[in-house]
């Protein structure tokens, strides 16, 4: 397995996904797109990483203990940064799933994703060209 060299200054991106093996994935995707990808796979863990050095994060709905949108609001009250650079991701395409991504104003990445997808997304949302980002269903 090849090892991965971070160019310094590479974004920080927070994942925060309780399946361990999602976390895997996406954390590796993003290091060889040439991020420095942070996991968590709980909320309590993932406040704990909160820092100004998070640059983006990556935030699925539906987790046990606190869901994403109610972690969301905590994380960007703490990094304001992350209020514009914040991206849900779920499989969870219920109407109060939308509803609950809408009124955060964030984009979405509709489970399951390409790995080009993810990664245009994360690029298109540090360089503020979000607008709604949602890959298709």
């Amino acid at each position: 397995m090849r090892d991965w060299i971070l160019t310094p200054g590479s974004p920080r991106v927070l994942i925060v996904d309780d399946e361990p093996a999602i976390c895997a994935a996406l954390t590796q995707v993003l290091r060889r797109a040439g991020f420095d990808p942070v996991a968590a796979l709980s909320a309590p863990e993932a406040e704990s990483l909160l820092s100004d050095s998070i640059a983006a994060m990556l935030l699925d709905l539906r987790m046990p203990h606190m869901r994403g949108d109610v972690f969301y609001y905590l994380a960007s009250a703490r990094c304001p940064q992350l209020r514009r650079h914040t991206l849900f991701m779920t499989g969870d395409i219920s109407p109060d799933g939308e509803r609950m991504i809408n009124q955060t104003g964030c984009g979405v990445l509709w489970k399951p994703f390409p790995n080009a997808v993810l990664v245009d997304a994360v690029r298109d949302l540090l360089a503020d060209r979000t607008g709604t980002l949602a890959a298709p269903r």
